[in-house]
This record gives structure tokens, C-alpha cells and sequence, in this order.
């Protein structure tokens, strides 16, 4: 199966049950939507149907099974449940649904996009319905009723951010590095589960290690009129980042997580090995950098024994590794 990524790649290292409390005030919709996401860490399984490693339509029935609403075991059997929904009219929480007959399922959320558990090499993604998607889709189902859950309690969040739960598994390291000024949110959310660019670690790491800007420019793609240039050139002035052969820096692409190895055992001297992550052999061209990275506490890998170093990063899980790398 094709890979089609979007900015999105939601991260977790701990997976988190929830009590129907948990959701007070949202609707089903948004109970659904939110949960695919904090399942997103676990591993593709051919015939999985826990959070151990899913397939997609094991997925997509675990998910909604945790919002109260049964769904057949496989994607074709999916596709005879609920009403059907035109393309125009997809709200998050719509079931989608690819091939003639149906080989995959998705869960929509919303701006064309859906996620699910896709292959080994890919396994659970948020994708852009379109290029591969757009030609293999299907149709979508409703199986949610428009309403909203009853229940009095709301569910907790940060005082700084409206998206972060007090019981996200990322919350205290977030909380604590905002207080400390290292990270910003926009317009009170945090965005948890997004991708974070180039050179928005450029800012967060020159901030946290106290490294004031510089403008003297150090790539072609990097003008003073950026909002991160100050942080990229000094970065790249100190030699911890060195960009592309080509003289770019790629200051807003996502970076993956073999690239914060590489940025990290540069910026804090990291040395050290450790067990070697099954995905990641020793002609891996940042190996070192990973093996440091994870020697010295600031990333454990996934369940799997897996590091995925091409996965790009979100803003949790780079928020968490420099937490552990400057405490």
C-alpha cells in the first residue's frame, strides 16, 4: 500500500484507557477522532485487534468499541453498517472506505484527511484523501447519531492549553517546559499530536540552551525575514546543524525522529550505546546519534524494539526529549 503521509503523525510511547468520564461534553464524533489518536502509537498486526498491533479494520473496531458503538470485524463487513454519506458531506468520525471489493478502512477527521492503520512499513497514519486515496476510495458510512454525551464533569486540561489533558501521557513535560519558557502554544491549544518543523527546533533548542539568535545567514533558504533565521544560524554557526548538501536547511519541513538524533548528540555531547533497535542496522547513517540518543535516557524507542528514525516527530515527543535531554 502506498505510503501518503500529511503534517500529521501523531506519537505515543504509553497508551491510555479511558472511563466514558473521560469524554464529558464532547460529542461521539469528537470521543472517536480522539481516540484513533492516542492508539496512534501502536504497531500494525495483519489480524490485530488490540492496542499490541492493529490492522485496519481491527482498528477501526477497537476505536469505536471504546465509544460505545459496535462495528462488524472486517472492512467489508464495516462497509454494510450504517448510512451512507456523500464525499461532500464527511464528518470526523465517518467511517471511509477504499477498493472494489473493500480491502481498507479509515477513520475521517475532518480537512480530507483520515487515519488508520494502514501496513507494516507505514502502520497507523493520518493520509490525505488524495492522489492513492482519492483514486481507491470507495464511499463512507455514518454508524454516529449527531448527538452529544450526557455526562456533567468536563475533562481536565492544562491551564496553559485547552488540548492537553491532565492525564496525556506528555503532559507534565509540556507543562513543565512551558513554564520555563521553552515552548509556546497558539491561541491557548498546544496542538499535541502535530508535527513539529525544523525550525520551530531551532527556536526551542537555542531557547533552552540559552543561545542567542544570530543573522548572519548560513542557507540560501533561510532569510532574515523568517521568523526562525536567528535560531537557525546560530544553530548552524556552533556546527550542531548543517543542512542539506545542497546549501538549504528545509527550515519548515517536519523533522523525523533520526534527525533529532543527529541535532541532539551534537547540542549535548551525547556518547554511549545501547541494544540495538531492530529497524535501525549499523549502516544507518545517524546509528551513532541513535544509539546515544537512547543510551542516554532521552528516548526508549516504541514496544516493538522499533526506533522508526524516518517517522517524522511530533510536538509532544520533541517536547519530551529535550525535557529529558536538559534535566
Amino acid at each position: 500500500m502506498k505510503k501518503v503521509l500529511s503534517s500529521l503523525v501523531a506519537f505515543a510511547t504509553v497508551f491510555l484507557l479511558f472511563t466514558p468520564n473521560a469524554f464529558a461534553g464532547q460529542s461521539v464524533r469528537d470521543q472517536v477522532v480522539d481516540l484513533a489518536f492516542d492508539y496512534s502509537g501502536s504497531p500494525y498486526v495483519y489480524g490485530g485487534t488490540s492496542p499490541n498491533g492493529f490492522d485496519c479494520s481491527g482498528f477501526t473496531q477497537y476505536v469505536f468499541g471504546k465509544a460505545g458503538i459496535d462495528l462488524n470485524r472486517t472492512s467489508r463487513q464495516q462497509y454494510t453498517q450504517g448510512d451512507y454519506v456523500s464525499r461532500s458531506n464527511l464528518k470526523p468520525g465517518d467511517l471511509v472506505f477504499f477498493g472494489s471489493p473493500i480491502w481498507h478502512v479509515g477513520i475521517y477527521i475532518g480537512n480530507n484527511k483520515m487515519i488508520s492503520a494502514e501496513n507494516p512499513s507505514d502502520d497507523i497514519e493520518v493520509a490525505s484523501l488524495t492522489g492513492y486515496w482519492d483514486r481507491n476510495y470507495a464511499g463512507a458510512k455514518r454508524v454516529i447519531e449527531d448527538k452529544h454525551v450526557e455526562v456533567a464533569e468536563q475533562p481536565e486540561t492544562l491551564d496553559q492549553y485547552n488540548d492537553v489533558r491532565v492525564d496525556y501521557w506528555a503532559a507534565d513535560h509540556i507543562e513543565y517546559m512551558s513554564n520555563e519558557g521553552i515552548i509556546e502554544g497558539y491561541n491557548g491549544s498546544f496542538m499535541p499530536t502535530e508535527n513539529i518543523t525544523r525550525g520551530s527546533v531551532a527556536k526551542m533548542l537555542t531557547t533552552a540552551l540559552g543561545i542567542s539568535p544570530s543573522n548572519d545567514q548560513q542557507f540560501s533558504d533561510v532569510p532574515s525575514s523568517h521568523w526562525a533565521s536567528g535560531h537557525i544560524n546560530a544553530l548552524a554557526k556552533k556546527g550542531y546543524i548543517t543542512g542539506y548538501t545542497n546549501g538549504t536547511f528545509g527550515p519548515d519541513s517536519d523533522i523525523t525522529r533520526e534527525e533529532i538524533a543527529a541535532l541532539f548528540n551534537k547540542a549535548f555531547n551525547l556518547s554511549g550505546s545501547t541494544s540495538n533497535f531492530k529497524d535501525v542496522d549499523g549502516n544507518h547513517w545517524a546509528y551513532d546519534d541513535i544509539q546515544s540518543l537512547a543510551a542516554s535516557g532521552i528516548t526508549h524507542g516504541y514496544t516493538d524494539n522499533t526506533f522508526r528514525p524516518e517517522n517524522e516527530a511530533t510536538r509532544s515527543e520533541l517536547t519530551v526529549f529535550l525535557y529529558r535531554a536538559i534535566k
